[in-house]
């Protein structure tokens, strides 16, 4: 693909944590009108893409004025993601295997390839959406398994081509599942490349969807999420009373294949 790769960063009282401003150099903040100043100062008025206070609101509903409005091919990350990973093997000196898998920080010009070969790998296999692994535990990395096209892309890190589709504005936390689950079901594949992952930490860092996250809202997204797609398709142990258990959906996706 030819066109140049558009980086949104949606941020939300996070000025003052943007953990990625130096990592990704021509990413573009969106924040809405009423921050302008704030994030100004943080990282200066040519990298933002300030948008109306009643586009923003919600991230569902800050994505989909981004899909709208920002042309393809286009990565949206969270704001919270320091850099892009890769799992490699680790050999000492002179060649004696050491450990089977270990995550590596790419450099930024590396991170920027990845992105183009994604891009370039979902036109030619003619997927509209693709990511990275959500997670970077070299242990859940299978060597045999680089490329997967039925498994969820998650909100920190997820490209778009040419699509019509939407986030569901009704889901404010579960948006990054049900918008995979949307783009499989119409187009029946979403790439991710295993390989590589995203560093981030979401539970530390103040603003964004960390400040308005609790128990109630949470199990409420989840009852959600099932009732549109089904306890069959993806299901969350509600019952638990832990915010891991509600933050991580059990996916199972009848679509044959990796």
């Amino acid at each position: 693909m030819g066109n140049e790769i558009k980086i949104c960063i949606p941020s939300f009282k996070r000025w003052g944590a943007l953990d990625g401003k130096d990592y990704f150099t021509t990413a573009k903040y969106v924040v809405p009108e009423s921050q302008r100043d704030e994030y100004t100062q943080a990282v200066g008025a040519a990298r933002l893409i300030v948008i109306p206070d009643e586009d923003d609101g919600s991230i569902p509903r800050k994505r989909n004025w981004i899909l709208k409005n920002v042309e393809r091919p286009l990565v949206m990350l969270d704001d919270d993601v320091r850099c892009l990973t890769t799992t490699e093997g680790l050999y000492s000196d002179d060649g004696k295997f050491l450990q089977t898998k270990r995550m590596v920080k790419l450099t930024p010009e590396m991170a920027m390839r990845v992105l183009v070969e994604g891009f370039n790998l979902a036109h030619q296999w003619g997927c509209v959406y693709w990511g990275i692994n959500v997670n970077t535990d070299g242990r859940n990395y299978q060597q045999y398994k680089p490329f997967s096209l039925s498994q969820m892309v998650l909100g920190p890190f997820h490209a778009h081509l040419n699509h019509d589709l939407l986030y569901d504005e009704r889901l404010p936390f579960k948006e990054d599942y049900d918008f995979s689950l949307q783009v499989l079901c119409r187009h029946k594949k979403v790439l991710r490349m295993n390989k590589f992952g995203y560093y981030c930490e979401h539970a530390t860092n103040p603003g964004g969807v960390v400040s308005m996250r609790t128990l109630q809202r949470e199990r409420s997204n989840c009852l959600a999420i099932m009732r549109k797609w089904g306890s069959k398709i993806i299901k969350y142990d509600i019952n638990h009373g832990s915010m891991t258990k509600l933050l991580n959906g059990q996916v199972n996706v009848p679509i044959h294949g990796v």
